[in-house]
């Protein structure tokens, strides 16, 4: 049961702050810790009442444990999931502020954070990061370690394949794709599809040179 467990906060750096204090409005968890590999960190506190451990002292925990990895870096996130698999079952936070449809789903790990919106039929893989006031509008397919940035917004029915960074305040118009970690730059529109592997900015947006 969650009011058993205890929760990891893996990452102790502005993400994890994000990550821990949802977790502490949830209040369904016995306590909250984190953890970190900058040893320059172990012995503070990530938020008062969090302490931040090495991850050697981990191991020395006891009970149930669920693991949260925080670290806005989608490739990072992903391989410290894995890495820590074997200690903690990777869980899902949803701020008690975020709008989550009953019909969406979730994969294990996600963060929704404060005022951000998941709306019906949303489907987010394991992972994904919906930053503060994001929307993810209806039917959207999001797959797994996307980060999508405070204030973006994709309308109804779009994909986003897996490890996109879609930035602050981005726009994505209804049914369109946004290819396997593509980027999308802040305050950008994107009014068509956009390929795998490529970043792209603008009003509407386009490729950036080099990229």
């Amino acid at each position: 049961m969650p009011g058993d467990t205890l929760l990891i906060v893996f990452g102790a750096g502005g993400h994890g702050r994000v990550a821990a204090d949802a977790a502490l409005a949830c209040g369904i968890w016995r306590g909250v810790v984190a953890s970190d590999r900058d040893a320059t960190l172990w012995g503070g506190e990530l938020l008062p009442g969090v302490p931040v451990l090495s991850p050697q002292a981990l191991s020395e925990l006891r009970g149930p444990l669920a693991l949260h990895v925080a670290i806005g870096d989608n490739a990072k996130r992903r391989a410290e999931t894995e890495a820590w698999r074997a200690l903690a079952a990777p869980t899902s936070i949803v701020h008690p502020r975020a709008a989550l449809a009953p019909s969406a789903e979730l994969g294990a790990g996600c963060l929704l954070a404060a005022q951000c919106v998941v709306a019906p039929l949303a489907r987010l893989g394991a992972g994904v990061i919906v930053n503060h006031g994001a929307i993810v509008d209806h039917d959207c397919r999001v797959e797994a370690w996307t980060h999508i940035a405070p204030g973006a917004r994709l309308g109804g029915a779009v994909q986003v394949g897996a490890g996109a960074l879609l930035g602050s305040g981005c726009t994505v118009l209804p049914g369109l794709r946004i290819g396997a970690e593509a980027v999308l730059g802040a305050g950008a529109v994107a009014t068509r599809d956009m390929p795998d592997a490529q970043a792209w900015a603008g009003v509407p947006a386009a490729p950036l040179r080099g990229r």
